[in-house]
């Protein structure tokens, strides 16, 4: 059944080029939102779990505050 449908729908996706660019972008363009912010989620959660450490280390300039 795929294989029937296959060469249809190559040939439909390229009959208007517009849609099939766009397309193509907004996909890609998701794709990468979502990959940013999965790594920034990433990121601050191995913030979060470092900071309970008792390796931290925080200096302060002296008459600064």
């Amino acid at each position: 059944m795929a294989g029937k449908l296959l060469p249809l729908v190559v040939k439909n996706m390229f009959r208007s080029k517009t849609r099939l660019i766009a397309t193509t972008g907004c996909c890609l363009i998701s794709a990468l939102i979502i990959c940013f912010l999965l790594t920034a989620q990433h990121s601050l959660a191995r913030v979060m779990n470092s900071a309970g450490d008792n390796q931290n280390l925080v200096m302060m300039q002296k008459d600064r505050y």
